[in-house]
């Protein structure tokens, strides 16, 4: 196996690892365990919630774990019968905001690697009541989704923690029909070439579980959506994230819309 393949396999599993503590601890014991916690998505008792009250009323119990870096259904534009594929769902929060969004006439379709959180994402669908919610254990870099099967796209927090970002928009382009949207909040890096270099070097499959160590560059992250054949690309919000790598670099939780041409 070349060098790449088994260090993307050795970050997958630490990822995966982290995120079925998560899964099992979260609303119940301190996720403190867990190599992403805290981290940009940390709990809510560590920073205010990016969800208002009102969206976190509005799914399962179970569904919001605290966790996130924005909420990018707010940017998405959903209507009602569109169908849409959520990359990461975790627990189910933004599939189940998704699902209120397009209605019993339209489809969500949330995947996640870490076979607990779709557990736990499928126990939250049956307790909600969600015949239009579906979740699948899937790696985000290749999706089992026909081409040009979704109208939208939206992930949290995820793609930073992905070893290929570029196969990961890729597959975004694909899943999506022509005029399609994606929606997604994520961790960029902004700060001097050289220093975001030297920073990213030093990851390790634990350092990036914590969401910064994975990261990209804003300029590069931006790019990458761009090269995989997307247009309108923009920053719709901003915060700081929730871990920071200190010295020069910054670490920004942002919200990405673009859109595939029609």
């Amino acid at each position: 196996m070349p060098k790449a393949n088994r260090k993307a396999k050795v970050i997958q599993a630490a990822v995966r690892a982290a995120y079925s503590v998560v899964a099992k601890t979260a609303g119940k014991t301190s996720a403190a365990g867990a190599c992403c916690a805290p981290s940009c998505c940390g709990p809510e008792s560590v920073r205010p919630s990016d969800y208002s009250r009102d969206e976190i009323a509005a799914v399962p119990p179970g569904a919001y774990l605290g966790q996130g870096s924005g909420v990018p259904v707010r940017y998405a534009g959903l209507r009602a019968g569109e169908v849409v594929v959520d990359l990461g769902a975790g627990a189910g929060m933004d599939s189940f905001l998704a699902a209120n969004e397009v209605g019993p006439t339209g489809r969500v379709h949330g995947f996640d690697m870490t076979p607990a959180m779709i557990r736990r994402a499928r126990e939250n669908a049956k307790r909600g009541s969600y015949a239009n919610v579906m979740f699948e254990r899937a790696q985000i870099e290749s999706l089992p989704i026909a081409s040009a099967a979704a109208d939208a796209a939206i992930s949290n927090c995820v793609i930073n923690l992905s070893p290929d970002k570029p196969a990961v928009f890729a597959e975004i382009f694909r899943g999506l029909k022509p005029g399609g949207r994606l929606s997604i909040a994520d961790i960029v890096l902004r700060g001097e070439e050289d220093s975001v270099s030297a920073l990213r070097k030093k990851a390790s499959a634990v350092g990036w579980c914590a969401c910064v160590l994975g990261a990209l560059e804003e300029k590069e992250y931006l790019a990458t959506i761009r090269g995989a054949g997307f247009k309108d690309v923009r920053i719709v919000a901003e915060r700081p994230a929730q871990s920071q790598p200190g010295g020069e670099v910054k670490a920004v939780a942002v919200t990405v819309t673009a859109s595939k041409p029609a």
